[in-house]
């Protein structure tokens, strides 16, 4: 039913902006290549006759009408990328969506409830230390203040960055959604793990989503002369922020967790000279579980040994939360139905949970129903210029979601 050439091109044609040699893009959140990539989005929307809109923080929304008034159906995902990002992390479940709804324009479908198409702003949290801003704000889990407090390497805020890429951040409350102002949204997304190739599975229906609590920890100790302080007498602050790492490697291995991952994914010195003892070293710390209760318990074990090993060695710290979300169970209805739509379609499918975050996870503070659709990426590799999908994979799973959004919207 879908046009795979035309997905195809549109997808090859999006991962210029921004695009790397030989692979790979770098468009982060708020960018110049960001922004490119949306007005070529939003042009290819406009062709399709959708009408669009655009909230306080960014987030667009394109929207084909139903013939009743209803609450719509929607699916999309985010444009942004990591730094040395791959193409399709985000960006393919937009171009899956809106090939999903044009076909079912094309074929002249008829359907109750309006389609949209969403593309959430600042998904990574590449940039300014916080996932899912777009989808945080729209379900209003962010407030002015918060928004003004994050910012990237530069000292550049979210608010900033937002108000001169042409958002009407002040006007922050008029982007959020109430319970059920979306009656279903299904968000395509590459599996960003090894379980579907190592399968040879091209479709994966999503149970679940792990959240993360992350943190940044800033370890103070004294900068000293290498060669002129005794070891007895140093306040390195890198020592123990090694001891800190391996400490949480260690919580995270442990037997007693299924699923559960830590992660310390920076460690900035300063003054970071080679001949100067560590002054000071700033640390992030990603934890994430689908599992409520052991995320918290391991939440509780990380910042216990922080404390523990900072006294031990004599030293200071300040320890900063910079989110804290909580696992996400799909629902089940929706489970069922992708799963029927693939079983029509005779397409092979699993059912598993997702380590990695999504818009998704918050949609359920305002959608009636909220699910998932997996496909392969190439050894389980995503942020990484390597990142790479089979398209026939690709195809077959955007037959799945073009149906379940035309049996939805007419629910």
């Amino acid at each position: 039913m879908i046009n795979n050439k035309r997905l195809e091109h549109e997808m090859e044609e999006v991962s210029k902006f921004g695009a790397l040699k030989p692979r790979g893009i770098n468009r982060l959140a708020y960018s110049k290549e960001e922004k490119e990539a949306r007005e070529y989005l939003k042009s290819l929307m406009l062709d399709l006759g959708m009408q669009i809109r655009e909230d306080a923080v960014g987030n667009i929304f394109g929207r084909l009408e139903g013939s009743e008034d209803l609450a719509p159906v929607a699916s999309g995902s985010h444009l942004d990328s990591v730094p040395y990002g791959g193409c399709f992390d985000g960006t393919l479940g937009i171009f899956t969506a809106l090939e999903a709804i044009r076909v079912i324009k094309e074929k002249g479908f008829s359907h109750k409830r309006p389609l949209e198409l969403i593309i959430f702003s600042c998904e990574e949290s590449s940039r300014f230390n916080m996932a899912t801003m777009g989808s945080k704000v729209m379900t209003g889990k962010l407030d002015l203040d918060k928004i003004k407090s994050l910012k990237d390497k530069n000292g550049i805020s979210i608010y900033e960055a937002a108000k001169d890429f042409g958002c009407d951040v002040d006007n922050l409350d008029s982007a959020k959604l109430k319970k059920d102002d979306i009656y279903a949204y299904v968000e395509l997304h590459i599996e960003q793990g090894p379980v579907l190739e190592n399968k040879q599975i091209p479709v994966g229906i999503v149970t679940g989503i792990a959240a993360p609590i992350r943190y940044e920890l800033i370890i103070k100790g004294r900068a000293d002369h290498s060669g002129a302080t005794p070891m007895n007498m140093r306040k390195d602050a890198l020592v123990t922020a090694a001891k800190i790492i391996v400490g949480i490697e260690d919580i995270a291995s442990q037997k007693i967790w299924k699923t559960l991952v830590a992660t310390v994914g920076f460690a900035n010195a300063v003054p970071g000279v080679l001949n100067v003892i560590p002054g000071e070293v700033k640390l992030g710390i990603d934890i994430r579980d689908i599992d409520k209760n052991n995320l918290e318990k391991a939440d509780e074990l990380i910042i216990e040994l922080i404390e523990n090993l900072v006294k031990k060695d004599d030293l200071k710290y300040e320890l900063k939360q910079l989110s804290k979300d909580y696992p996400v169970k799909l629902d089940e209805e929706l489970v069922d139905l992708i799963e029927q739509e693939a079983i029509d379609l005779g397409v092979e499918y699993i059912k598993l949970p997702s380590g990695a975050g999504h818009d998704a996870m918050h949609m359920p503070e305002i959608s009636t129903l909220t699910g998932m659709i997996f496909v392969p990426c190439k050894e389980g590799i995503s942020h990484n210029i390597a990142e790479e999908v089979n398209m026939n994979d690709v195809f077959q799973a955007t037959e799945v979601l073009s149906k379940t959004l035309l049996t939805l919207a007419n629910k």
